[in-house]
């Protein structure tokens, strides 16, 4: 399998040396299983930014296993999360977690958690429509020249243990600015985006008082041209001539980071996001032997491989994050 460049003249990402090879075991398919479409096909659902490496993956796996065909149908997050919910799909790839309201229907109708499993780190610019981490962005007239994740959620939530900010001097800013009213801008608190922040950052606190909800990155962003006082978290990659991205680190110590390639995969970068597979698995029912055999591929050096060859796409995991992935597989399969 050679990717080491494209048409374009695109290197792909290095891979972690410790990435290890997919070892292929003799393996047949469940001929009764609920996702195979009419004609034998193995379906797969989920978010259409996935399609590059999903046709990548499937053709590869299938050099492997000649036996098994694929139909990959990506009609959308609401789509597929109905497919893997009623077990109408192998799995379904998603930019994002699913928010606690998914969650519900989902427990209902399978009886379990759902099964998450960590695939590649998210995109760093928009430009093809992907699934990509984010970043925190102010107008260019603001002097602020960092931030961190507390200072943020004390911005952006009430009810924060050290106090909450709501004017530009309590984060240092003087002269005209000391006294400004802060305007957070941001999306609905159980949208994909707004569930991913008040999960991983904002600890669950009710949105503060002063915020304004815009829907989508696109709208965060103009507003915030037109709000020198305002401040928002949106995809990242998308500086201007007005916005510009803020350095950021966890906590008021440092370190503070871009959100470059290399800070992603290496787990850094605080608001670093993933490519999610989910997969329709039942209380006591562990996962099938193509489920497993397909996210073991994923995650081996062939497959993280081929994710490291889209151009300006998702980014591959390290040898870390697969282990974390590989456990879960296994506690899945033992269950």
């Amino acid at each position: 399998m050679n990717l080491s460049t494209d048409s374009t003249g695109w290197v792909p990402r290095p891979l972690d040396a410790e990435l290890t090879d997919y070892l292929p075991q003799p393996l047949t398919a469940d001929v009764n299983a609920s996702w195979l479409t009419a004609d034998g096909a193995v379906r797969l659902s989920g978010s259409g930014h996935a399609r590059y490496i999903l046709e990548k993956l499937t053709a590869a796996f299938t050099h492997y296993h000649p036996s098994v065909r694929f139909a990959i149908e990506l009609k959308g997050t609401p789509t597929a999360m109905a497919f893997a919910i009623n077990d109408r799909a192998m799995f379904s790839v998603m930019g994002r977690e699913i928010t606690p309201m998914e969650i519900v229907p989902w427990r209902k109708q399978r009886g379990a958690e759902p099964l998450a499993v960590r695939v590649a780190g998210a995109a760093l610019d928009t430009h093809q429509h992907l699934a990509t981490s984010l970043a925190v962005y102010v107008h260019h007239a603001n002097p602020l020249a960092r931030i961190s994740l507390s200072q943020l959620s004390r911005i952006f939530t009430a009810g924060n243990p050290g106090g909450d900010v709501s004017r530009w001097g309590q984060l240092g800013l003087g002269d005209d600015w000391a006294d400004r009213r802060i305007v957070p801008l941001t999306t609905q608190q159980y949208s994909g985006f707004g569930s991913y922040m008040q999960k991983h950052h904002f600890g669950g606190r009710a949105l503060s008082a002063d915020c304004e909800y815009l829907v989508g990155t696109d709208r965060l962003l103009e507003r915030l041209e037109q709000e020198p006082s305002a401040i928002c978290v949106a995809a990242i990659g998308r500086e201007t001539a007005l916005l510009r991205a803020l350095p950021l680190a966890a906590d008021d110590s440092g370190p503070w980071l871009k959100g470059t390639a290399e800070e992603m995969t290496a787990g850094r970068y605080a608001l670093g996001r993933y490519l999610w597979f989910y997969l329709p698995t039942r209380y006591g029912g562990g996962l099938d032997a193509l489920q497993l055999a397909f996210l073991r591929f994923t995650l081996s050096r062939q497959g993280q491989q081929i994710i490291a060859s889209q151009p300006d796409g998702y980014l591959p995991l390290s040898a870390a994050d697969v282990e974390m992935e590989q456990r879960r597989l296994d506690l899945a399969e033992g269950a």
